[in-house]
C-alpha cells in the first residue's frame, strides 16, 4: 500500500515528508523530509485537519438570509 500525503510543512513550506516505515501507523512521527522538523504523529495530523474542515465547512451551511 502507498501513502500520499501531502502536507506543507510549517517551518519550509515543503510538501514532502519521512515516515517511519512504509505502512504508516497512527502512531508514526511524520517528519519533514527537507529540513527535519516534526510535525506530530499520523493521530495528531489527521486531527487537525479534520477541525480545519468543519470549520471550513461550517460558514457555508449556515442558511443565507435575504
Amino acid at each position: 500500500m502507498t501513502v500520499q500525503v501531502e502536507l506543507p510543512c510549517p517551518k519550509c513550506k515543503s510538501t514532502k515528508m519521512k515516515f517511519e516505515r512504509p505502512e504508516i501507523r497512527e502512531t508514526d512521527i511524520i517528519t519533514c523530509a527537507a529540513c527535519g522538523h516534526k510535525l506530530g504523529t499520523m493521530a495528531s495530523i489527521r486531527e487537525r485537519m479534520n477541525k480545519a474542515y468543519q470549520q471550513m465547512k461550517r460558514p457555508s451551511a449556515a442558511p443565507k438570509l435575504q
